[in-house]
């Protein structure tokens, strides 16, 4: 039974696109084989995010995105991944009436969707074969708190994702068990300068979902919507995930259903 075996947490810190990211396994033992699998996943997945700063980050003059900002030269988008993320940016804009807005500073500017677009990649390149190893049973791509988690379905093995209060960051409100999927959270105190956000009382979203590029766009669109707005979206489209208001207080939800809570464990 997987609570009656000791497991322990190799990991590791990468310093890309201004933020950590942290690279975690979840192993029944640590022997060569692992700590080779570990070291290989961690340096493809820190070129990885190298490689991907180096085409989407905005404060860089030489990336493609500041580029474009400047010329919009159209000749960009023959490389691959600028317009796969262009297009999944327009796709997102469509999908959440516009509160997620990749020109919210008045240029093309994708950093809402960048993170967890490029996690979510790089787990699946990287990270997720390495369950093929039956000594690993968890696997994790941990960005700004944004989370890509995969876990073997046989092992037994959950992850447990605490969510911090926006207004006591010492405090956990909420605690969500994945197996495998997405977590993200976004907030003003969340790295959230990328937000056009209304006049709202809403501090935080959090939201769950299979693919993290999912949970990072509609995260976005909760905090620019505003609480009112954002539950009619949340019914719409059925999601799943929390949110914090300065006047309702926590409020979860679960496949478009509402629950209004003081504390909640999913």
């Amino acid at each position: 039974m997987m609570n009656q075996t000791t497991i322990l947490y190799p990991n590791a810190v990468i310093d890309q696109m201004t933020i950590p990211f942290t690279v975690k396994l979840a192993i029944t033992e640590y022997d060569d084989i692992v700590a080779e699998e570990f070291q290989d996943a961690y340096a493809k997945i820190n070129a990885g995010l190298a490689e991907i700063n180096q085409k989407f980050s905005t404060f860089q003059e030489d990336s493609l995105v500041s580029e474009y900002r400047r010329t919009q030269n159209a000749s960009i988008m023959f490389d691959d991944e600028f317009q796969s993320v262009y297009g999944q940016c327009t796709i997102a804009t469509e999908l959440t009436d516009g509160y997620f807005d990749p020109f919210f500073d008045g240029g093309y500017n994708p950093t809402g969707l960048v993170k967890g677009w490029a996690i979510q990649s790089l787990f699946n390149a990287y990270l997720r074969p390495l369950l093929d190893d039956p000594k690993i049973v968890g696997v994790s791509l941990n960005g700004g708190g944004d989370m890509q988690l995969g876990a073997r379905v046989d092992s037994g093995f959950v992850w447990n994702v605490g969510i911090e209060d926006p207004n006591d960051l010492q405090r956990i409100i909420a605690e969500y068990h994945i197996q495998n999927g997405a977590i993200a959270t976004s907030g003003m105190n969340k790295r959230g300068q990328h937000i056009r956000r209304r006049p709202s009382s809403i501090q935080q979203v959090t939201m769950v979902a299979n693919d993290l590029t999912e949970a990072d766009v509609w995260a976005t669109a909760g905090i620019a919507a505003g609480t009112d707005k954002f539950e009619h979206l949340i019914s719409e489209s059925k999601l799943t995930g929390m949110l914090v208001d300065t006047r309702s207080g926590l409020t979860s939800f679960a496949g478009g259903k509402i629950k209004h809570a003081t504390e909640t464990q999913i």
